[in-house]
Formats: structure tokens, C-alpha cells, sequence
């Protein structure tokens, strides 16, 4: 019997707003039977009785290395019965680009892949003008743009037991990423209302041993800062296609700053693809 295709993983807490739509995403794309969730104590209800493999560890402080640590094993573990693993984050939806395949799973198996993986990673924003989200009808039809971000550019699709650096940023080890149709699009800022209260909850468990953690802001100074700097970002109509002068400039400075383990993002916002709207 050949070994599945794809397992996802996640690690959450208390995500009762951003977990649902992980879900939803995710058991489209390749079958909730193959979705892992590792509970870091979540006492919200947003792990009851859901539809998927239900890991559960007891709360304790947010250790960021022993997080990594933590996922890093659990994934590798998965080995035995799936070809290649993907680690995202609860508040992370990829999928590949809609001209190369319409799933992941199609993806998986249309073509052979190295065994890390590199993701093109972008920040969808909530912009001025926009509603509130409307968390019943798909994202990309009411946020029209995002940022891409070096750090979201993340090597976390493998065949292989890796070493990640905190946040799953980069590998530990020497490593140029090389983009290949893999998009991962970051949820976390996509509505004002929503990240002043995940902002509020990251206050109240601020990883240790971090020093000057982006979740130790204040939510009305982080949400203020956020407003302030998408309102500040020139507006781009790019197509995050092969061969565009643009987005093969991105990728390769992207790829110069994750080599130096250096971050970067663009310096602007990029208006979403119309093949990407009504996907999530």
C-alpha cells in the first residue's frame, strides 16, 4: 500500500474565529481525514467536536523554540503514512496557483516536488473603505489586497525531518527558497475588528524568552499602526505570475533576505489576482 499523498498540521490556541475557516480550507483541499491539529490548551470550545485528528497538550507558557521543536517532531512522525507534510499556522491558507492545479492534492501528485518546499507568502489587509468581514461568504471576495512578506515565505511543505527557526520562518540551515506555485495567504490582518481581539488574547500569552514580541502590542496601538501603514502603501496591480517583471524581482530579493535570514516586504500592496478570488 503506497503512503498517502499530504498531511496538514496546525498548532492552535483559542482560535474560535480563524480555526473554522482553516478547517473549511483545508478539508477541501485535501480531506479533513488528513488534517492534524495539535490543541495547546484551547478551553474556548473551538476544538470540540470537530472534523478532524485531534492532538491535545496542556497548556503551559508559550515557548516559541520548544514550539518549533514540538511541530518539528510531529510532523516527521507522519512520515510513516504520508509522503510529505505541510505545518501552517491557523491563521495561514495555501493553495497552489489555480493555473498549475485546482487543489493541494492535485498539486501533490501532478508533478514531483524537492523535499522542502517553499511557499510565496502574502498578507491580505484589511484596507480603508472596506467592510467588516462577513465571515460566511469567501475572504477574497471582500479584501482586494495584500502585502507580501519575506517572513511568510515559509519552507514548511516537506518529505523530510527539518530543523525550522522560530515562527517557521526559515530553516536553521542553509537554505535559498525557490518558488514554484505554492501561495500562502496570511489571515491575521484581514479584519480590524478581528485582529484587535486576537491581539488582546496574544497579550495575555506573549511567547517567553522573545524579547520585543510584535504580541506583546497593545491591540489599539497595533491596529492603529496597521491602518496607518496600509493607508501609507501604494496600491499595484500585480499578477504573481511566472515571468512578470514584478513578481520575479519580489522573489528574488525575497529570496537574497530569507538566505541571510533578513526580512523584507514589498513596498506595496498588491491588488489580489482575479484567478484567486472566490478560492478562500
Amino acid at each position: 500500500m503506497k503512503k498517502s499523498p499530504l498531511a496538514v498540521v496546525t498548532m492552535a490556541y483559542n482560535e474560535a474565529v480563524l480555526l473554522p475557516l482553516w478547517l473549511r480550507h483545508y478539508d477541501r483541499q485535501i480531506g479533513s481525514e488528513n488534517c492534524y491539529i495539535i490543541d495547546h490548551g484551547s478551553d474556548d470550545g473551538s476544538t470540540s467536536n470537530i472534523k478532524a485528528n485531534l492532538i491535545r497538550l496542556p497548556r503551559a507558557p508559550l515557548n516559541e523554540w520548544a514550539r518549533s521543536n514540538t511541530v518539528r517532531d510531529f510532523c516527521s512522525s507522519l512520515f510513516i503514512s504520508f509522503e510529505y507534510v505541510l505545518y501552517v499556522d491557523a491563521d495561514e491558507i495555501v493553495f497552489p496557483d489555480p493555473d498549475i492545479a485546482a487543489t493541494l492534492a492535485d498539486f501533490m501528485i501532478s508533478r514531483e516536488h524537492p523535499p522542502v518546499v517553499d511557499l510565496f507568502g502574502t498578507d491580505i489587509r484589511h484596507v480603508e473603505g472596506e467592510p467588516d468581514i462577513d465571515l460566511s461568504k469567501p475572504i477574497s471576495q471582500q479584501r482586494k489586497y495584500s502585502r507580501p512578506i519575506s517572513s511568510l515565505c515559509k519552507p514548511t511543505l516537506i518529505s523530510e525531518r527539518v530543523d525550522w527557526h522560530i515562527g517557521f520562518h526559515c530553516l536553521i540551515r542553509d537554505h535559498r527558497p525557490s518558488f514554484n506555485g505554492l501561495y500562502l495567504f496570511h489571515l491575521a490582518h484581514f479584519d480590524n475588528n478581528i485582529m484587535y481581539d486576537r491581539q488582546k488574547k496574544r497579550n495575555a500569552s506573549a511567547p517567553v524568552g522573545v524579547p520585543n514580541s510584535h504580541h506583546e502590542i497593545d491591540p489599539q496601538d497595533f491596529v492603529a499602526f496597521m491602518r496607518q501603514e496600509g493607508a501609507n502603501l501604494t496600491k499595484r496591480s500585480v499578477q504573481m505570475r511566472n515571468g512578470e517583471i514584478h513578481f520575479e524581482a519580489t522573489k528574488r530579493n525575497f529570496a537574497d533576505a530569507i538566505e541571510r535570514k533578513d526580512w523584507s516586504q514589498a513596498p506595496d500592496l498588491w491588488r489580489l489576482p482575479e484567478r484567486f478570488i472566490g478560492l478562500f
